[in-house]
């Protein structure tokens, strides 16, 4: 994808981010969601209408998500707070630790867990519902797509190991990736976010993230959309 067109996906983005916080102040926060089951967005001729079931299914799910993440940040601290107080990890300490720099894609550096955990903190972090949001609506069409429908996979993630997921109908002849599928729409939210959190494409993401952090300011959805250029890739 060239610059451009890079350019335009992040406005189109920062729009539907804009979309998904003006919901989000006006409409939903004046009723609490009643939706449990997934949505036939596909029979849903209002247009209005279906986007604002698709936002009230959605949103618990990210915030179900992140408090997820949050835990993990949390269990972050508290290593750096034993370590710190010069407190030596116990064995299971250190097999959580490295469980989440597994996850977290982390490039251990040896007997430097202070760096580490450094680093850590970096990826461990929530995601903005309004962008995650904005680009499930993007990516699934406001969950119109198949893969959305049939994989309960909302951001378009791909996976390469044969029989991961559905073969997308125009995919070239000589490509082998496949359209993740995820047993639930939660599992699917889990890894879109582990994703922006771990892959070097999104560094830059992370980078603005921690930018923003370190500078005492709230983390808003259109202050990352620069950092998902490389998303459609």
């Amino acid at each position: 994808m060239n610059r451009t067109l890079k350019n335009l996906a992040a406005v189109h983005i920062a729009l539907l981010i804009g979309v998904a916080l003006f919901w989000y102040i006006f409409d939903y926060k004046s009723k609490s969601s009643t939706i449990t089951a997934v949505p036939d967005f596909s029979s849903m001729e209002n247009v209005q209408e279906k986007k604002d079931a698709f936002f009230e299914f959605m949103l618990p799910i990210i915030r179900g998500v992140n408090d997820d993440i949050r835990k993990e940040r949390q269990l972050v601290y508290d290593f750096k707070r034993q370590l710190d107080s010069g407190r030596s990890f116990s064995k299971r300490d250190a097999e959580q630790f490295a469980e989440l720099t597994r996850k977290y894609r982390l490039k251990v550096e040896q007997l430097s867990y202070e760096k580490n955990i450094k680093s850590l903190l970096k990826r461990v972090d929530t995601i903005p519902a309004s962008l995650a949001l904005a680009q499930a609506a993007n990516e699934s069409a406001w969950g119109t797509a198949r893969f959305a429908r049939e994989g309960n996979n909302y951001f378009g993630l791909w996976c390469w190991s044969k029989n991961c997921g559905m073969i997308p109908t125009e995919r070239d002849e000589e490509a082998i990736h496949e359209v993740a599928s995820f047993k639930t729409v939660d599992a699917g939210v889990a890894y879109y976010m582990q994703n922006l959190n771990s892959h070097p494409a999104y560094q830059l993401l992370r980078d603005l993230r921690a930018a923003l952090k370190a500078k005492g300011k709230p983390v808003k959805g259109w202050d990352l959309a620069g950092g998902l250029l490389d998303y459609s890739e």
